[in-house]
């Protein structure tokens, strides 16, 4: 980022020169006036990032009062849709990302969280856990002591945490929750009831990777994101022991989703009934990742060339598997699928695409 101090090199030490070793040099209101930082009239990603990154643990000074910042901001952001939630944890410091509020669960329903919650959260106390045990639960599942975190009870760290951790940590929370739950001999007679069943129910399915939301292409356009991706990819990875028909059939729906969503975020024209190896060759072009779009000056360049080939005949091979081995065809009862290390290849294929392309195309498309 450039200077607009001309014997400084960069705007990181024009930065440092006029606030900090010259404070008074620009105004207090700079950050939102100045062009490199389109805070003002930029978009609302563009802003939610920059807010993200003035909590990061690596910045923020754990012994001021960030949190009352942090939580004066949440309400600002909620009033327009947004919240901001824990994206991971480092050394037990948290790093927040930002998202959509509705877009906050998209494997378990709001009631089925409400069941499990329930089944867990005793007035206060969370089954009979000491804050020693279910601090070192927590540590161990999601990588934070929750009461430690929060200084309440464990009950309402519990809640808490729910309203704003990652899907997939939470879900991986309750799940470790449940089966503590399940194999106390303390809790045996109420395991007779309707409210444990449904949770079984309800824990059951999430483990057999059977997610919440539609399987349709259309809904898969919708709710394409980098938290949605990594959701399917955990899900396809438990299948391909559970299911490994059905995991290369959300591996195929997964690169179509990928591709459809990147060609309408930048206002490309998705044609309709496009084979996913065109689809895919397609998005690759447009996102400037094909063997032609190395040069052959590079050091590697021979190389580079035969690995962007090979990551586009995954799409073509996955689309013969799915035809041949995947959900939705009829087979006679003599059929046998593919094994578990056939589904494995399939998938971790698939997720080296998917993954490829998604990062490329969220590193790139603000210059687009």
């Amino acid at each position: 980022m450039p200077s607009k101090d001309s014997r400084l090199n960069n705007a990181e030490e024009d930065i440092y020169r006029h606030t900090i070793l010259n404070p008074n040099d620009y105004p207090e209101d700079w950050l939102f006036t100045d062009d490199r930082f389109p805070l003002c009239n930029g978009t609302d990603e563009q802003l939610l990032d920059f807010l993200c990154e003035i909590f990061n643990p690596e910045v923020r000074d754990e012994q001021s009062y960030w949190k009352t910042f942090f939580e004066k901001i949440q309400e600002l952001i909620k009033v327009d849709g947004y919240e901001f939630y824990i994206e991971h944890i480092i050394s037990n410091c948290i790093v927040y990302g930002w998202r959509l509020k509705d877009d906050k669960f998209r494997i378990i329903q709001p009631s089925e969280l409400n069941l499990l919650i329930a089944l867990f959260n005793r007035g206060g106390y969370v089954l009979d856990l000491s804050t020693p045990a279910f601090d070192e639960l927590t540590l161990k599942e999601i990588g934070l002591k929750l009461t430690e975190f929060y200084g309440k009870s464990k009950g309402k760290s519990l809640m808490a945490y729910t309203k704003e951790g990652k899907e997939n940590d939470v879900i991986k929370l309750l799940v470790a929750l449940f089966d503590y739950y399940s194999s106390n001999s303390y809790y045996e007679e109420e395991r007779k009831g309707d409210n444990y069943q449904k949770c079984l129910s309800i824990v059951n399915r999430i483990r057999s990777g059977i997610a919440y939301i539609s399987n349709s292409a259309q809904e898969l356009e919708q709710r394409f994101s980098s938290e949605y991706m990594t959701s399917q990819i955990s899900i396809m990875m438990h299948m391909t022991s559970e299911n490994p028909t059905e995991a290369i059939g959300k591996a195929k729906e997964l690169i179509e989703s990928c591709c459809k969503t990147i060609l309408e975020e930048r206002n490309e024209p998705i044609p309709k009934n496009e084979k996913i190896g065109a689809l895919t060759r397609r998005t690759m072009s447009l996102l400037k990742v094909t063997p032609n779009d190395i040069d052959d000056a590079i050091p590697a360049a021979k190389a580079m060339k035969q690995i962007l080939g090979n990551l586009s005949a995954i799409a073509d091979g996955m689309a013969t598997l799915r035809n041949s081995y995947g959900s939705g065809h009829g087979r006679v009862a003599s059929y046998k699928g593919l094994e578990e290390r056939h589904a494995k290849l399939a998938v971790g294929s698939s997720i080296i695409l998917v993954e490829f392309l998604w990062c490329t195309h969220e590193r790139t498309k603000k210059d687009n």
